[in-house]
């Protein structure tokens, strides 16, 4: 995922150069800016926290502490270090192991290569801790706009800056009592020291990725629940729209805000994402496919690049479609009653508008009942 989000920010820049030319067939309605409506009453309360006391001690450690095994001591009774560790299923002792060896003059392959950005890494936590605060409640209030409102929901998020954490994503969730610790791994974060970000980018890039992950975190316990929303193991054509609709808010949090509304800024990739959406609806409807077949189809359409995984594109631009063309309320509406009753309301509002369109045998199955 982390790969797939990179590639991302570097395409991102050559839409918005065109983005003043742009007069595509698939203008959307609406004013620029997200989609996001932080003025309507919402009964969630969510909160967001730091701590980069973690990541300034590994830090201290690998720069050479005077006082290591004071510093030592303090990483390892922080109960958000220990959570941080654990959100890929990484053993403490293991890290921790580690990084002592590392101290002592065997350095491990991966802990030594943060030394040279040991002042990089610096400057990125000082900036989280005074930019840090103010964005994780703008994203705070985001992520609670786009729950359904059914359930009320409170919720506590600590967003750990860590080293060396999450091993195939930039943000690991890890429920730690009453709060859910968001590891945030600062390597993959930033990338190569030569072509590191500033470190005001990063810490947006870092609430961007700490939102997707809060929101389908909190989506999936307290939302995602059977009747209205189906097994995805079936393999079947409603696993593809539950997946589709699922994705849609957390990768509309990963765009920045310069590049909404998405259509026609992004118009190619996202035609292309429904093209290939078509062809798997397509072959799921048709029921000719062994189960191995359609199960390794649907694991595919969740791989490769951020623009290759086609669920999540469509599931975006319809997310960020029906925002503004049907209102917060009916795609709240439609989101508590499940995949069906979001892609019925989203060809519904969208019928007559120049905008992506489902294939004829997906419109068909939509329209009728469900089996």
């Amino acid at each position: 995922m982390a790969d797939s989000r990179r590639s991302l920010w570097l395409i991102l820049p050559a839409f918005a150069a065109a983005a003043a030319f742009a007069t595509g067939p698939l203008a959307a309605e609406g004013v620029a800016g997200p989609p996001f409506d932080l003025a309507a009453p919402t009964p969630h309360r969510l909160s967001f926290t730091f701590d980069t006391g973690p990541a300034r001690d590994v830090l201290a450690l690998l720069g050479g502490a005077p006082d290591a095994p004071a510093t030592l001591r303090h990483l390892k009774a922080s109960a958000n270090a220990t959570a941080a560790i654990r959100a890929e299923g990484l053993s403490p002792d293991d890290f921790y192991g580690r990084l002592v060896f590392t101290i002592a003059g065997t350095p491990d392959p991966l802990l030594s290569t943060f030394v040279a950005k040991i002042p990089y890494f610096t400057r990125v936590l000082d900036t989280i801790e005074t930019d840090g605060i103010p964005g994780a409640v703008l994203e705070g209030r985001r992520i609670a706009s786009l729950l359904p409102t059914g359930s009320p929901v409170t919720a506590s998020f600590v967003v750990v800056p860590f080293l060396d954490v999450s091993g195939f994503a930039e943000v690991a969730t890890v429920r730690d009592g009453d709060r859910l610790v968001l590891a945030a791994d600062l390597a993959r974060l930033t990338g190569d020291l030569a072509s590191a970000p500033m470190p005001r980018e990063v810490v947006l890039k870092l609430l961007r990725a700490a939102s997707a992950e809060g929101w389908r975190t909190l989506f999936d316990a307290h939302v995602r629940k059977a009747p209205a929303w189906p097994d995805e193991r079936a393999a079947d054509f409603d696993a593809l729209l539950a997946r589709t609709i699922a994705e849609g808010p957390p990768t509309l949090f990963l765009i920045p805000d310069d590049f909404f509304p998405i259509v026609p800024l992004l118009e190619e990739p996202i035609v292309r994402a429904y093209a290939r959406w078509n062809r798997a609806a397509d072959v799921l409807l048709e029921g000719k496919k062994k189960d191995s077949e359609r199960q390794e189809l649907l694991q595919n359409a969740s791989k490769g690049d951020f623009w290759s995984r086609y669920p999540a594109i469509v599931g975006a631009q319809m997310t960020d479609a029906l925002l503004r063309l049907a209102g917060r309320e009916k795609y709240l509406s439609a989101l508590q009653a499940g995949p069906r009753a979001v892609v019925s309301l989203y060809l519904e509002v969208t019928k007559g508008k120049r905008l992506p369109e489902l294939s004829k045998s997906a419109r068909k199955a939509l329209a009728a009942k469900k089996p």
